[in-house]
C-alpha cells in the first residue's frame, strides 16, 4: 500500500478524496467482548461512516492464523465499499489490540491512524469471550474454568482444537492483559491518536460515549438518540450446524450461487434463518465465587498497571 496524507480530523460534511480514505485511517481495534460490535453497529449508521464487510477482516493480525479474512491488499480493499462516496472508512478487528503484529503494520501504511479501543472487567469479558470461541467452534471446552486452567498448555501449543483458527485467541491468563496490551499502543501511536472506553461506561451512558468517539473520529454529531441491545449473548443449539455455518462458506457458495444468478440476487436469506433457529440466547455467565476471585487475583497487577497508563479507575 502507499502511504498517503489524510485529510484533518475536521467534522466530515464534505466528502473526502478517495486518497484520503484509502487504507482507512480508523480502526475499533478491541477488545473482543466489550462492547465494540454494539459501538460499531452505532457508527455504521451514521451518514459519514462506511464500514468494513465484514467488520472484522483482521488483515493486519499476520499473527493470528485463520482470523484473517484476507491476505493481500486486493481482498482488504474489497471489503470496502467500492464507492464510499466520501464517506470516513473504517473497520473493527477486535484482536488487533491483542495482536502484537497489527499495529506496527497498520503504522507502516498509516501513519496517521487512529485508534478506538473499548475495554471491560477482565472476570466478565473472559467469561463472555469464552462463550464466544464455542460458538465460533475455536474452543472445544465448554467449563471455562477448564479452559482457563489449560492456558499454560495452550501457550504451549498442546490441547489446541482442531478447528481452532488462532490458537493464541485460547490462552485466558493473557487475553486480558489489558495494561500490557495499552502500554505496548502507547509505545507505538501518540496518545492524542489513541481513544479509551470502558463498557461500564457506555451502559451508563450510551449516548455520551457515542458523541466521545464521534469527536475523536471527526465526525458530526448526527443527533442519534436511539441506542438498541446489540450481539446478545447466546449460544447454538447444535455444533454440527453451526459448523456449516460458520466455516462451510465455500462449499454453500457453490450451491448457492449458480440459483442466485438465475433468479438475479445477490443473498437466498437460507443461512440467515438457519442461524436464527440455530441460536438460543442465554443469560449472564455463571462464575464461582473462587473462579472470580482466580481471575481477579491474575490480573489485578496489570489492571494497576492500566490505571497508571490511564489516570483513572479501570472499571468503575
Amino acid at each position: 500500500m502507499t502511504v498517503v496524507p489524510s485529510a484533518e480530523h475536521a467534522p466530515v460534511s464534505t466528502p473526502l478524496p478517495e486518497s484520503a480514505l484509502f487504507p482507512p485511517a480508523h480502526y475499533i481495534i478491541g477488545a473482543p467482548k466489550c462492547g465494540t460490535t454494539a459501538l460499531a453497529r452505532y457508527l455504521s449508521e451514521h451518514p459519514s461512516v462506511s464500514i468494513s464487510r465484514p467488520k472484522e477482516p483482521h488483515y493486519f493480525s499476520t499473527d493470528l492464523g485463520r482470523l484473517r479474512r484476507c491476505t493481500d491488499e486486493a481482498g482488504y480493499r474489497g471489503c470496502f465499499a467500492s464507492d464510499p462516496g466520501g464517506r470516513l472508512l473504517l473497520e473493527a478487528s477486535v484482536w488487533y489490540l491483542y495482536s502484537e503484529d497489527a499495529i506496527a503494520s497498520i503504522l507502516r501504511v498509516r501513519p496517521d491512524a487512529r485508534f478506538v479501543v473499548m475495554l471491560r472487567d477482565p472476570v466478565r469479558m473472559l467469561a463472555s469471550l469464552h462463550r464466544q470461541l464455542l460458538r465460533a467452534l475455536d474452543e472445544d471446552e465448554p467449563d471455562f474454568e477448564r479452559a482457563w486452567n489449560l492456558s499454560d498448555r495452550r501457550a504451549r501449543g498442546e490441547c489446541i482444537p482442531p478447528g481452532c483458527r488462532a490458537p493464541k485467541t485460547l490462552i485466558y491468563t493473557r487475553t486480558a492483559a489489558f495494561g500490557e496490551m495499552i502500554e505496548r499502543l502507547f509505545s507505538q501511536v501518540p496518545r492524542d491518536q489513541c481513544l479509551v472506553l470502558f463498557q461500564e461506561d457506555m451502559q451508563a451512558d450510551t449516548g455520551a460515549v457515542y458523541r466521545q468517539t464521534l469527536d475523536f473520529l471527526g465526525l458530526e454529531d448526527d443527533g442519534r438518540q436511539n441506542f438498541p441491545r446489540i450481539n446478545e449473548a447466546s449460544r447454538s443449539r447444535s455444533r454440527a450446524v453451526q459448523y456449516v455455518i460458520a466455516r462451510g462458506k465455500p462449499v454453500r457458495e457453490a450451491v448457492s450461487r449458480p440459483i442466485k444468478r438465475l433468479l438475479g440476487c445477490e443473498s437466498l436469506g437460507v443461512m440467515k434463518k438457519v442461524n436464527d433457529l440455530n441460536t438460543a440466547k442465554i443469560g449472564p455467565v455463571g462464575l464461582s465465587s473462587q473462579m472470580v476471585d482466580t481471575v481477579a487475583d491474575h490480573y489485578a497487577a496489570d489492571g494497576r498497571r492500566l490505571k497508571e497508563l490511564l489516570g483513572r479507575t479501570a472499571f468503575a
